[in-house]
């Protein structure tokens, strides 16, 4: 079973679907097994509010709609920032003080780490010094679950 990290999630926006038609189909096929963080309903907020300060509010409407959709689609599939993914949050911060994680792909990562589950981002690079399984599906799609 497989977490989708927020970059994975914006590709089922309808202006960059034509790019990744494959995982779309894949993400399709393999839907009852996907989870996502509640971090990354806050990012996509967080990017909603972002357009509708700089009076995109067209482009705003989209991404919200989207955000509702996968709302309605994920339901109790989106995952809980709890005491226990906290926990694993500080235990994989700790590992990379020297050189520190953005706090959206600690979360995101705890969370995986937290329910035993494989990232699916396209940033290897964070999540690979984290320690947390992840794949990256542009690089070749999971063998369907």
């Amino acid at each position: 079973m497989y977490l989708l990290d927020t970059n994975i999630v914006s590709m089922l926006d309808p202006r960059r679907r034509e790019y990744a038609p494959g995982l779309l189909e894949w993400l399709e096929r393999n839907g009852a097994s996907l989870f996502l963080s509640v971090m990354t309903i806050a990012e996509m907020d967080a990017g909603v509010l972002k357009l509708r300060r700089e009076g995109k509010n067209q482009r705003a409407d989209e991404i919200a709609g989207l955000v509702t959709a996968i709302l309605s689609d994920f339901g109790d599939r989106v995952l809980p920032m709890d005491i226990e993914t906290a926990r694993h949050m500080a235990r994989l911060a700790a590992t990379t003080y020297q050189q520190p994680v953005a706090l959206p792909d600690l979360i995101i990562a705890a969370t995986a780490a937290r329910h035993g589950l494989i990232v699916l981002t396209r940033n290897m690079g964070e999540f690979g010094r984290l320690g947390v399984a992840a794949h990256d599906p542009f690089t070749g799609l999971p063998a369907d679950i």
